[in-house]
């Protein structure tokens, strides 16, 4: 389990932003040795999305409603 009270390195949050829409928020958390939950909070504190943009076509984050998402 990750360790609850490790503060975030300039190495850990540097990753995130480079990592960040490109894979999944839950492997992006797994790969910082985070929660879900302390890596979504870091991302908005920093301006940084998780979500995952691809051909111009935002991916259905999970959890949503494909009906939210616009098709072109």
């Amino acid at each position: 389990m990750p360790d609850s009270k490790r503060l975030w390195t300039d190495d850990d949050i540097a990753k995130l932003q480079r990592m960040a829409g490109k894979i999944p928020a839950k492997q992006l958390a797994a790969e910082l040795g985070r929660t879900l939950g302390a890596t979504s909070v870091v991302a908005s504190r920093l301006g940084v999305s998780l979500r995952i943009w691809r051909a111009g076509r935002r991916v259905k984050a999970e959890g949503e409603d494909a009906s939210l998402i616009q098709s072109d």
